[in-house]
């Protein structure tokens, strides 16, 4: 019988035993892995969606694609062309690392789906694989899984948009605010968590059954149609370990803050201000490379806990709730089939 608990326990195992999928973890995590848990954030966060809707107002206000900033480039670069060919190549220098951002993240996602998937299908907790492989795995499915994740980030900012506007006019009229919030969240936020799970299962058509775009959108809405209920199951599971290991991961950082606290205040007492900020700044390096490992894990983990499920999927399981339901009272409805 399929059960969370040792499929979980096999997740993390993968996870630990094979260290270097954490490396494509830490990149994985720019595609904010658990998007569905920050659609509730961006839900009932006015100022963020105060922040959301400033922020595209401003660039599409900016004038940056107008005539008008064309011909004021023109005539800057007239005016002073070293200058301008030094702030042209320092903006080609930041678009390039970005790109190179995207591209090692997708390229990292893909990597862990297609390297746990082989671990599970070995029967082993470890396999013969490396960062090569799944390099050369990211590049054959990278397109296809780069705009699923762009759509899958626009259809969910929308939506968690839509969920916060009535709070940007709570002070206006509360009642009617306060009601329309409610309609919103209770019919948009499942719609964008659906959504969510929706492209990670397209995302593991792509690259392990190297379905096309289309194929894949579809063969993971007949996947999740049928199976809607433990896939709810399996992100209310990830949503609860995540946030006792963000917890877990906070009490730890402020433990190993307390040492650098202390002996900075000594060495500010003791010594110079430079043997002070010397210890702030060795603090700050070590504090800092145990988040991003700890986040590195964590994401790595949620992603072969993903792929774990879509492996238990294709043989066909049982959520936990239907296996609660008399077999008397269970009907096709519950599978939406």
């Amino acid at each position: 019988m399929f059960s969370y608990r040792q499929m979980l326990c096999h997740s993390f195992r993968i996870t630990r035993k094979n260290r270097y999928l954490w490396f494509f973890g830490l990149f994985a995590s720019l595609l904010s892995i658990g998007a569905e848990y920050q659609i509730l954030a961006r839900a009932i966060n006015r100022s963020a969606s105060l922040v959301w809707f400033s922020d595209w107002s401003n660039f599409f206000n900016s004038g940056l694609f107008s005539w008008q900033f064309f011909s004021k480039v023109i005539s800057l670069f007239s005016e002073d062309p070293l200058s301008m060919s030094l702030l042209l190549l320092v903006s080609l220098v930041i678009l390039a690392a970005f790109l190179l951002l995207i591209w090692l993240a997708v390229i990292s996602q893909i990597a862990i789906v297609s390297n746990s998937h082989k671990i599970i299908k070995s029967k082993k907790e470890t396999a013969d694989l490396s960062l090569h492989s799944g390099v050369l795995a990211g590049t054959k499915s990278f397109w296809p899984t780069l705009w699923l994740n762009l759509i899958s980030k626009v259809v969910i900012n929308v939506l968690g948009f839509l969920v916060s506007l009535p709070l940007m006019f709570v002070f206006w009229n509360k009642i009617f605010s306060g009601s329309l919030y409610i309609i919103l969240f209770v019919l948009l936020v499942p719609i964008a968590v659906a959504f969510s799970l929706l492209i990670k299962y397209a995302i593991a058509f792509v690259v392990l059954k190297k379905e096309s775009f289309e194929l894949a959108l579809k063969s993971a809405f007949k996947l999740f149609r049928e199976n809607w209920i433990i896939s709810v199951e399996m992100a209310f599971l990830l949503f609860t370990i995540s946030f006792f290991a963000t917890l877990i991961i906070l009490t730890a950082s402020l433990i190993v803050a307390i040492p650098f606290f202390f002996l900075a205040f000594a060495f500010l007492t003791m010594f110079t201000n430079l043997a002070f900020w010397s210890v702030v700044i060795l603090g700050i390096i070590v504090l800092t490379i145990f988040i991003i490992i700890c986040g590195s894990i964590l994401s790595t983990f949620q992603v072969v806990a993903w792929t774990n499920l879509f492996n238990h999927l294709e043989i066909g399981i049982e959520s936990k709730i239907e296996r609660l339901i008399p077999e008397k009272i269970k009907t096709k409805v519950i599978r939406f089939k």
